[in-house]
């Protein structure tokens, strides 16, 4: 049985196609598909994405059984209307579900269990299910907003904004990270920098390119970018404890999963984040999926329709798959 699965976010889209039994067939990726991109017709580049992956693995499309596609915006209807129309033109909407890309998240790492999820990239966002299954959301209110505090779109919007503010003053912290940005752009000023991402079709994801240099200069204890990324962790923790305690999860010591390339690959963005939520959760460890979230959304699926996968033998191929891949 073949289940296909993505997982579609700000930055970059994965998909993958797998069988109940654990064995991985393809994985493969391609360019943002957020629902919420004004600048794209996320749904069209889903409709190529699909059958790419159906003839990277050798298959046709009717030889998918379930399809669940997870994917960033699911609230934008217009745009899931137009991803829909593209599942039935390609003769899956029989087959196919479409969730959100954190629920696909949080499949990979609490599968029906309750507990708490911190996604962190481009954008960020909470994501929580109680003991009775109840959900419950932090954050994600997207780039429209001004971007989630913490994410990697309002840091690098938050930095533009200080150094075109500051464009006179200079101190060897500031220029630092001035001349990070204008490397980061090949810019010849801020300015330029901030143009160059402003104006770039994929706005959000060239602007949230900053956030991972936030986290490093911070790592190094850049002052500037060590303040723009305590102001980013307290906000978001703001709005994580709420979520937390409205599903009544809250306690000393807790596990939180955590998704995403901010927050999986900056152990200063951890510690911060850990800090802002200290006083309330003294005891925080950090849970990380043990498989790709693009995984996520296909699970889902078989859930749903009380298909049973090998977890473990999944696990295994992906870790041996994903090793090979990285070598």
């Amino acid at each position: 049985m073949i289940i296909l699965s993505i997982d579609g976010g700000a930055s970059r889209t994965r998909g993958v196609l797998f069988t109940e039994t654990g064995e991985i067939r393809l994985h493969l990726e391609t360019e943002a598909t957020s629902l919420s991109r004004p600048d794209a017709d996320s749904a069209r580049i889903l409709g190529r994405f699909i059958p790419q992956l159906a003839e990277g693995a050798g298959l046709d499309l009717n030889d998918i059984v379930l399809v669940n596609v997870g994917v960033a915006g699911v609230s934008n209807l217009d745009a899931r209307e137009r991803l829909f129309k593209e599942l039935d033109r390609l003769g899956l909407t029989d087959r196919a579900i479409v969730t959100s890309d954190v629920e696909a998240a949080y499949e990979v790492v609490w599968g029906n269990a309750p507990g708490a999820l911190v996604c962190v990239g481009t954008g960020a966002i909470g994501w929580a299910r109680d003991t009775e299954g109840n959900t419950y959301r932090a954050s994600g209110r997207g780039p429209q907003m001004g971007g989630d505090p913490g994410s990697g779109f309002w840091m690098g919007k938050t930095a533009l904004v200080h150094l075109i503010m500051n464009e006179q003053a200079s101190d060897e912290e500031l220029d630092t990270l001035r001349s990070r940005v204008m490397e980061t752009y090949q810019a010849a000023s801020v300015e330029e920098a901030a143009r160059i991402a402003g104006e770039a079709s994929d706005m959000v994801a060239r602007t949230a390119l900053l956030g991972q240099v936030i986290c490093e200069l911070a790592g190094e204890d850049n002052e500037v970018a060590l303040a723009i990324l305590q102001e980013g962790t307290q906000s978001l923790a703001e709005d994580l404890l709420h979520m937390i305690e409205e599903a009544g999860l809250r306690s000393e010591r807790m596990e939180i999963g955590i998704n995403g390339s901010i927050i999986t690959k900056n152990a200063i963005f951890q510690r911060l984040l850990a800090d802002a939520l200290s006083y309330d959760i003294p005891d925080i460890t950090w849970r990380l999926p043990e498989i790709d979230p693009s995984f996520g959304a296909g699970l889902i699926a078989a859930h749903i329709n009380d298909i049973s996968v090998n977890i473990d033998v999944l696990k295994k191929n992906w870790r041996e798959s994903h090793f090979r891949t990285s070598s």
